[in-house]
């Protein structure tokens, strides 16, 4: 039995060698389980032809590209992507496909039980590693949640950054409409609204191929994580969250 219908939000950055084959891959599972999808595409300043590959794509594939020429951080082009998504059920996932499109079957499951988000998670039972993440990966995950957990009091949710991420359309628009940070934390905020705004989340466990290459550079994105942890300590100080949103649901 098919699903009615889907949104998928694909952030793009230098992915030129791999993103034909990943969008049709994408295409071809959703093609058997929904009656009705589209793939959004946000290129994020990409300096390869990236942009040049989407626009390549095949018409007949339900696939729109917006195109970021300046990179402003996947936070940022997921959000984009979100907001211009039509369909009741919306996700986003990275374009490498590290988590595989075919988990996404138990993450829709759980949005018809009820939860109006589920979220892949490396800290559930039921993970399985195709491919060992990299040593310095590794550490700054691990430091990372402990710093999340410390600086925004968020204690009840296990992980927040994989890139596998479902939700019921009118949670996903509330959320990412308030959201303010544009780079590699913006999980940790997504999750942080989410907290606030009483939704109901299932973390799900997944099969896990992590990338040879990754765009998380070892010195920088530390620093800047912290920071946007820290900013979003201070929004909900200054209760920047509460301020009704100026992207309206259409």
């Amino acid at each position: 039995m098919r699903e009615t219908s889907i949104s998928v939000v694909l952030p793009c950055y230098n992915e030129e060698k791999t993103i034909h084959q990943n969008i049709r891959r994408i295409a071809a599972y959703l093609s058997r389980r929904f009656a009705n999808f589209e793939i959004i595409a946000v290129n994020d300043g990409s300096v390869d032809n990236t942009i040049r590959e989407l626009n390549k794509m095949p018409a007949k594939l339900p696939i729109k590209v917006i195109n970021n020429p300046k990179n402003q951080g996947k936070g940022g082009v997921v959000r984009d992507g979100i907001l211009a998504s039509q369909y009741d059920v919306v996700m986003f996932l990275d374009a490498d496909l590290g988590i595989p499109i075919e988990e996404l079957e138990k993450f829709v499951a759980e949005i018809k039980n009820g939860y109006d988000i589920a979220i892949a998670s490396r800290f559930v039972p039921g993970l399985k590693i195709k491919r060992p993440v990299l040593w310095y990966r590794k550490i700054m995950e691990r430091v990372f949640r402990i710093m999340r957990m410390v600086i925004i009091n968020q204690w009840t949710v296990k992980d927040t950054q994989c890139g596998f991420k479902v939700f019921k359309r009118e949670a996903a628009i509330n959320i990412f409409s308030r959201m303010t940070v544009k780079r590699f934390a913006f999980d940790a905020e997504v999750v942080y609204i989410a907290k606030k705004f009483h939704y109901k989340i299932k973390e799900l466990p997944i099969s896990l191929q992590n990338p040879p290459n990754s765009h998380v550079r070892l010195f920088p994105d530390p620093i800047n994580m912290t920071l946007d942890l820290l900013k979003i300590r201070w929004n909900a100080t200054r209760k920047i969250y509460n301020i009704p949103r100026h992207n309206k649901d259409k």
